[in-house]
């Protein structure tokens, strides 16, 4: 065979390739006579109610402009939170805001003494503080939310990281 017929015979291949490949590369979308399928190629979804449903979080910017205190005003005056999106904004601030976390969680003391996420909220008064390294407070609030709610999973907690404090071991310096 000459070198213009393996040239002509390999350009022919590709061109098959290209063909076979372009018509079977969308088998779900098209069927074999060239009609389209109506078919969707996304899971079926469950039926869940609407208001059992979990909505995400709006995405904050890395480093939102912060008017100074404004957060603290908003969760302590006029743009009160409910008691949902209390318990949802303490969960999702953890330690990254000490003292707003703080300020949101003594409103919800104040507000929400009776409800059965009230043991929470106290708990997160006594975290916050000592997240900001202020244990003898945390002290004082976690034995306030002892004598409050003593059969509280979150009593249980501070009582066994705050206020129980294992001794150190021999081998640790300073001893």
């Amino acid at each position: 065979m000459s070198k213009p017929a393996v040239i002509l015979v390999l350009a022919a291949a590709a061109l098959a390739l290209a063909v076979v490949f372009v018509v079977f590369a969308h088998p779900d979308t098209q069927s074999r006579d060239g009609n389209e399928k109506q078919e969707s190629t996304a899971a079926p979804t469950p039926s869940v109610p609407a208001e059992a449903r979990r909505q995400p979080s709006p995405l904050l910017p890395a480093n939102p402009p912060k008017a100074p205190g404004r957060q603290e005003q908003e969760a302590a005056g006029g743009g009160r939170l409910d008691e949902a999106s209390l318990v949802a904004k303490l969960r999702d601030l953890a330690a990254s805001d000490p003292s707003l976390s703080l300020t949101l969680a003594k409103d919800a003391v104040a507000r929400f003494s009776d409800s059965p996420n009230a043991p929470e909220f106290e708990w997160n008064v006594v975290k916050a503080l000592a997240n900001m390294e202020r244990y003898k407070e945390a002290e004082q609030e976690a034995l306030v939310l002892l004598r409050k709610y003593p059969n509280s999973p979150f009593a249980d907690d501070v009582e066994h990281h705050l206020l129980n404090h294992p001794p150190n071991p021999a081998s640790v310096p300073g001893q």
